[in-house]
């Protein structure tokens, strides 16, 4: 057990209808209809021992606007919902480069960033660019996190590391190259943000590999890996674009006007 415990919120912020088709690998492999569907897009926020770490930032509104995204409320206006201001957020867990995950850093520019070193890696590497990977990122947010390596400002994490008291990340690869899960102590027990190792708890229940990935050797490694921490650990698995994240957790979703749920 650490010295120090958070509170863990998962702060939705945007929508995007869907087909199953359109979210599973090879969907029709499984012999079943296609049907509708549904993702929510969250960030997650850590208050403990006096510090205020945010996991991701979400999209930027305009960069979504751009990709058929709904945003629900903008991420900046979310956090100052919930009174946090930047100037408040001592660090930020950057669990990918994606364009949903990256998209308002340049708002905290005090900020630590915590990020995969095998992300760094692969977006300044000669495939970041190819059809299948260069879609799924902004290259002003990669251009940023580029700047503050430069800066002295990036801790890049390698494998399993325990990157704060209490809060452990682990890169798991699948997703994304560099794709970390973060593992916090929120004092009743593990809460596991997967952010987008798992998308969907059915993702995970039916081991159904999402869409998008670099690795699927490395994407069911990583369902399998959180299982384990459910199993061993008890841990709760908070997925990161499930909209059932938010009913499970004490909100409704039909609810707009609530903007986080508290997960331990």
């Amino acid at each position: 057990m650490s010295s120090v415990t958070y509170e863990v919120l998962a702060v939705r912020y945007g929508v995007l209808a869907a087909r199953k088709s359109d979210l599973y690998y090879r969907y029709e492999s499984y012999g079943e209809p296609d049907a509708e569907a549904s993702m929510a897009y969250y960030f997650w926020v850590l208050r403990g021992g006096g510090a205020t770490i945010l996991v991701d930032t979400g999209f930027d509104p305009e960069a979504a606007a751009r990709r058929g995204r709904t945003c629900l409320v903008p991420p900046l206006d979310a956090l100052a919902e919930l009174g946090i201001a930047p100037g408040d957020v001592s660090a930020i867990v950057v669990t990918h480069l994606h364009y949903d995950h990256t998209g308002n850093l340049h708002a905290f520019p005090s900020a630590q960033l915590v990020v995969p070193s095998r992300e760094l890696e692969f977006w300044s590497g000669p495939h970041a660019g190819r059809g299948q990977f260069a879609p799924h990122a902004e290259q002003g947010d990669i251009d940023y996190v580029t700047q503050a390596v430069a800066q002295g400002r990036v801790r890049a994490t390698e494998g399993t590391e325990e990157i704060f008291d209490g809060v452990v990340a682990v890169s798991v690869g699948g997703h994304s190259a560099g794709q970390q899960v973060t593992v916090v102590d929120a004092g009743a027990g593990p809460v596991v943000l997967t952010s987008d190792a798992v998308h969907l708890y059915e993702e995970l229940e039916l081991d159904r590999p999402f869409a998008v990935m670099h690795d699927l050797e490395q994407m069911y490694a990583a369902y399998d890996f959180v299982k384990e921490l459910a199993r061993s650990r008890r841990a709760v698995v908070v997925p990161g674009h499930d909209p059932d994240v938010f009913v499970r957790h004490g909100g409704d979703d039909t609810e707009t006007n609530r903007v986080a749920v508290q997960i331990a």
